[in-house]
């Protein structure tokens, strides 16, 4: 029997709905799961024609703000200190989260809209568009249930585990001076001059600068953006996917599996977060946190 273009997006649709997996990452996100929202004939039409894309305000870099994050090294021991960081940065990675939470649940509703067997609107293309261009999807190709499934692969939350042992390992704590003076948790990069500090011991022949931002909000943002885009963590990405297709919740260690281009130390790095994640017990993070 040959599917109509309607059947074969519908398909197409449900195939990474499965991948995906119908359990949200976090017990903290309200209303129904991706797979519910997305198949189900009760899920309220008000939910795909009305709510409107949400896009997030875009992150600057090379300029840091007047605030500068608290002086952790004041507290003399590690515990104090290591919980003082949890405090400061969590609800900041929970806000980063929610955002993508936000943008996710648009998609997921033009996914129940191509379910249904209708085309996206002319507008509801323009939005589209916009989140293509937001992560670095530079040519949209494919059809329309195509589009939509390739952004619901990056559109997803990262683990505040893993968001937590990266920022405390980049930033020495929050002590080093990427974190005190540019708002940098993350050793984040950037390519143009100007952009962030230039770091004491660079290479000869190299030319990159430690990107500074205006707040440590933004670089907390732009980081999450930034693995949720980069070629380098695509593996990252379709691991989260495979424990979405499991209905397993996402594991922060299982994830630092994808972080082996985040680091030229490689593998040795991706050992050094996941036992981070574990000496410290991050992992009871990540369901609070995460979304």
């Amino acid at each position: 029997m040959k599917l109509s273009a309607t059947q074969l997006n519908s398909l197409v649709l449900l195939a990474l709905l499965s991948v995906l997996g119908a359990k949200p990452l976090s017990v903290n996100l309200q209303g129904p799961t991706d797979a519910e929202m997305a198949t189900s004939s009760k899920a309220p039409d008000a939910v795909v024609s009305t709510t409107p894309a949400y896009h997030p305000p875009a992150v600057s870099i090379g300029r840091a703000g007047v605030y500068t994050p608290p002086d952790f090294s004041r507290h003399r021991e590690a515990e104090t200190r290591k919980k003082a960081f949890y405090d400061y940065l969590l609800p900041m990675i929970h806000e980063a989260n929610r955002e993508v939470v936000r943008e996710r649940a648009w998609l997921l509703g033009l996914a129940r809209r191509l379910l249904d067997g209708q085309a996206l609107t002319a507008g509801q293309l323009v939005e589209l568009k916009k989140v293509e261009k937001r992560y670095a999807v530079s040519v949209a190709r494919g059809s329309q249930a195509e589009r939509v499934g390739r952004m619901l692969l990056r559109v997803d939350i990262v683990p505040a585990s893993l968001v937590l042992a990266q920022a405390a390992k980049e930033s020495g704590w929050g002590t080093s001076r990427f974190a005190r003076e540019g708002n940098n948790f993350f050793g984040i990069w950037c390519f143009f001059e100007g952009c962030g500090m230039t770091p004491l011991h660079r290479d000869e022949g190299r030319d990159h600068e430690v990107a500074m931002f205006d707040s440590v909000e933004e670089g907390v943002r732009y980081y999450i953006r930034t693995i949720n885009t980069h070629i380098a963590y695509e593996e990252l990405r379709h691991m989260r996917a495979s424990a979405r297709r499991a209905q397993q919740p996402v594991s922060g260690e299982a994830l630092a599996g994808g972080l082996v281009r985040y680091s030229e130390r490689g593998l040795a790095y991706v050992r050094e977060i996941q036992s981070m994640i574990r000496y410290n017990q991050l992992k009871r993070f990540t369901q609070a946190y995460s979304a």
